[in-house]
C-alpha cells in the first residue's frame, strides 16, 4: 500500500505519496489540494486507491502517450521558465491530444509514423475520433501540438530514461496550399491573425447587451494591438495619458484548473510601450483616452480574461 500524508503551505494543503519509478525506487510526488484538510486528505486517499489500482508505475511497458503529457506538464511545464499564455496554450494541446486514440497508445508502441499521421490530421484536416470531419489548423496552432511532443518525448527519453529515443525528431511539420493575393496592399506580420472590424463591431454589439464594462478592454486590446492579457494586466501606474501612451509590463491568463487568474510577464518578458489611439465607441462621443480616464475599471479587466479565453476565440491570436 503507498505511503502518503497531507501537509500545508501558505492557506493551501497539499497532499504527497511514494510511487515507484522507472528503476524501481520509490520517489514522493507531491499534488496541489485545497484550503480544507479533510478535502485534501479525500483526495490523497482517492489518488493513493487510484495508484493502486491501476499500478501506475513510471516504466516504459505500461506507461501511455497521455500519460507522460500530464507527468511532463506536471514536472516541467507548469514549473518551467516559459510564460504564462504558452503554458495555458500548451496545457490546452495536451487536452486535445489526449481525446485523440495516439494518447491511449504505449509509449514503446509509438513510432514516427504514428505521430506524423496525427500532425498531418491537424494540419490538413479530415475525419476526427469523433466521427466530425474538420478543417486542418493554423500553422501556429500546429506548431504548439508539435512542440508538446516534441518537449514530452524529449523529457521521457532523458531524463525520465522510460525510452531510448525520441521519435519526434522524424518528424516534419507540413503547411496547406494558401491562396495568396500577390496585389493585396495588405500589410500584415506574419503570424499575426487580427479580428476583422465587422466582427469587432459584432462584438461590441453583444457585449453593449451583455456586459457593457467588458467593453473598455477589448477597445484597448483592439486599437491599441494588445493581447487580451496584456490589456488586464494594465494599472493606472501604466497609463500615460499626459503623454499618451502605455507601458506594457505584465499579462494576466485565467487559471481553469486552479480557478483563478494568474499574473506573470508578457509573452516575450519584455516591457513595450504602445501608443494611445483616437477612436469612437459607440456607447459615447468621447475619444478612447477620455473614455480610460472616466471608466477604468481593473475588476471588469480581470473578468474579461476568463471571459474572452472562454466565449472568444478570435482574441486568442491578438
Amino acid at each position: 500500500m503507498a505511503k502518503g500524508s497531507v501537509r500545508k503551505k501558505g492557506k493551501k494543503w497539499y497532499y504527497r505519496f511514494y510511487v515507484e519509478d522507472a528503476s524501481g525506487n520509490l520517489v514522493q510526488k507531491e499534488y496541489a489540494g485545497t484550503e480544507s484538510k479533510s478535502e485534501t486528505e479525500k483526495l490523497l486517499r482517492k489518488a493513493m486507491e487510484d495508484y493502486e489500482s491501476k499500478k501506475f508505475i513510471a516504466t516504459s511497458e505500461n506507461i501511455t502517450v497521455g500519460e507522460l503529457l500530464d507527468m511532463w506538464a506536471e514536472e516541467e511545464l507548469k514549473v518551467g521558465t516559459l510564460s504564462n499564455g504558452t503554458v495555458e496554450n500548451y496545457l490546452g494541446a495536451i487536452r486535445c491530444i489526449k481525446k485523440h486514440p495516439i494518447a491511449n497508445r504505449k509509449l514503446k508502441t509509438v513510432t514516427a509514423e504514428h505521430l506524423q499521421s496525427f500532425l498531418d490530421l491537424l494540419t490538413f484536416g479530415g475525419r476526427f475520433p469523433d466521427g466530425k470531419t474538420r478543417k486542418g489548423y493554423s500553422k501556429d496552432y500546429v506548431h504548439s501540438f508539435s512542440a508538446v511532443l516534441q518537449q514530452a518525448f524529449r523529457f521521457a527519453v532523458f531524463p525520465k530514461q522510460l525510452i531510448t529515443f525520441n521519435p519526434m525528431q522524424y518528424i516534419k511539420l507540413k503547411k496547406q496550399a494558401e491562396d495568396v493575393d500577390l496585389f493585396s496592399d495588405e500589410d500584415i506580420e506574419e503570424g499575426v491573425q487580427p479580428i476583422s472590424h465587422a466582427d469587432y463591431e459584432r462584438l461590441i454589439k453583444y457585449l453593449e447587451e451583455k456586459n457593457p464594462p467588458a467593453i473598455l478592454p477589448i477597445q484597448i486590446a483592439y486599437y491599441a494591438g494588445l493581447r487580451i492579457g496584456e490589456v488586464c494586466g494594465l494599472t493606472w501606474q501604466d497609463i500615460n495619458l499626459d503623454e499618451q501612451f502605455l507601458t506594457i509590463k505584465r499579462s494576466i491568463r485565467y487559471d481553469g484548473v486552479k480557478h483563478k487568474n494568474i499574473i506573470g510577464p508578457t509573452k516575450r518578458k519584455k516591457v513595450n510601450l504602445s501608443c494611445l489611439p483616437e477612436c469612437h465607441t459607440s456607447l459615447h462621443s468621447l475619444p478612447l483616452r477620455q473614455i480610460i480616464r472616466c471608466q477604468y475599471d481593473s475588476m471588469s479587466c480581470l473578468w474579461i480574461t476568463a471571459y474572452c479565453h472562454r466565449h472568444i476565440p478570435h482574441l486568442r491570436t491578438m
